[in-house]
């Protein structure tokens, strides 16, 4: 049986009919037109930014339909023989179980122009034979090997969602889950998401689960370049250890020491078993690395923590594997950052308290116990001119 209280919250709220997609009503009324016309042209492109319902609006597809879903990805197209085998029957016969069927083919632009020889021609092939509807979603849709895809399709853009749609979805969440969150950090989120619905409800989700959730101001920008996702399924998908390997961080644009969470935070969705023994032997050999670094200043020594971070992780496999994995922002981040705030409040108190009665700052922060039981007066909360969340601070329990 599904631990439902293990299922991430955006596939467990995923858009299950065209009224549940939120914030993106032109591309359902182009969706519904295709539908409409259908097979006037057999494949429709779902494009836009990571996060803003492609596949989601897929799954309401199959669902409005009473479709059943053949779900392919980029990965599956390195195999033409595999697609003509599997994929060139499905397209052709009726589903057992579903009054209809749809192919979806998810995140194309992972199709790459040279690994994949082959593999966008054989996409269009199979949008030429298919009997049912064709979905491809993508991140970007512009690039030149796909302009016959394009040309044949029907071309719809999900585009980024409104913050105030974002937040509406985190509200509902938190309903249907009893989570108590203060509105001003679900409008944070739902900010700092920048249209991406998924990353809000996984940000909430991590959040639901801290001692004081209600402490988050601020949850980190996003950076919508970044392609520490692309970089992950390259190093744990891929076992060939060439020059791509070795530089597979080049493009990540956030510092080693984020990629290391990343890497430590996924490292059990991607491996297990023995694999998974070597490959947290790898990380902790990377984390020595990273400590002599820090300690003597060998900066040359980084170069072996990138080796171990990429090729080290990759190595402890022996084939290339396939299909989708989702993998998750760190949670330690979180939870270092929901830390640091806790420490602020409590130096800058100490700090007010020090400069009032002539001591050290560090004597303050050694007799903090103590110093929670004295302020608890009001009128010295008012000589010490304390704000409204250091008093906040004063008035929860510490969290160890």
């Amino acid at each position: 049986m599904i631990n439902m209280d293990n299922i991430p919250w955006c596939e467990k709220y995923r858009a299950k009919c065209f009224a549940d997609v939120r914030g993106q009503d032109l591309a359902v009324d182009k969706v519904k037109l295709f539908l409409k016309t259908f097979p006037k042209k057999r494949a429709i492109v779902l494009h836009g930014p990571p996060g803003v319902g492609k596949t989601s609006l897929a799954y309401a597809i199959a669902s409005e339909m009473d479709a059943e879903i053949l779900e392919l990805n980029a990965s599956d197209f390195r195999n033409k023989a595999k697609i003509s085998e599997i994929v060139g029957p499905a397209s052709q016969q009726k589903s057992l179980f579903r009054r209809s069927k749809i192919i979806l083919i998810d995140e194309v632009d992972g199709i790459s122009s040279m690994k994949d020889r082959g593999g966008i021609a054989e996409l269009l092939v199979l949008m030429e034979k298919t009997s049912f509807p064709l979905i491809v979603t993508a991140n970007d849709i512009w690039d030149k090997k796909f302009s016959l895809l394009r040309t044949r399709s029907e071309v719809v853009q999900l585009k980024e969602v409104d913050y105030k749609v974002v937040l509406k979805i985190m509200m509902d969440v938190c309903e249907k889950e009893n989570v108590a969150v203060s509105g001003e950090v679900l409008t944070s989120i739902a900010i700092k998401a920048r249209g991406d619905i998924r990353a809000a409800l996984n940000d909430l989700q991590i959040l639901s689960k801290m001692d004081s959730p209600d402490l988050v101001k601020e949850v980190g920008d996003r950076n919508k370049e970044q392609s520490i996702f692309t970089a992950l399924q390259h190093v744990f998908q891929t076992v060939k250890i060439d020059d791509e390997m070795i530089r597979v961080y080049d493009e990540v644009n956030m510092p080693i020491d984020d990629v290391f969470l990343w890497i430590e935070e996924n490292l059990p969705l991607a491996y297990k078993g023995e694999e998974l023994c070597d490959a947290v032997d790898a990380l902790s050999l990377a984390d020595v690395y990273r400590g002599r670094i820090r300690r003597q200043r060998h900066w040359r020594f980084m170069v072996y923590e990138y080796f171990l971070l990429g090729a080290g992780i990759a190595s402890v496999k022996k084939y290339d594997r396939t299909g989708w994995t989702s993998y998750k922002k760190p949670s330690r981040i979180l939870k270092i950052w929901l830390q640091n705030q806790r420490a602020a409040k409590k130096k800058t108190i100490c700090q007010k308290y020090a400069k009032h009665c002539h001591i050290s700052t560090k004597t303050a922060m050694k007799d903090f116990m103590l110093l929670k039981v004295i302020l608890q007066k009001s009128d010295i909360r008012e000589d010490l001119k304390l704000s409204s969340d250091e008093i906040a601070y004063l008035d929860k329990p510490i969290v160890a």
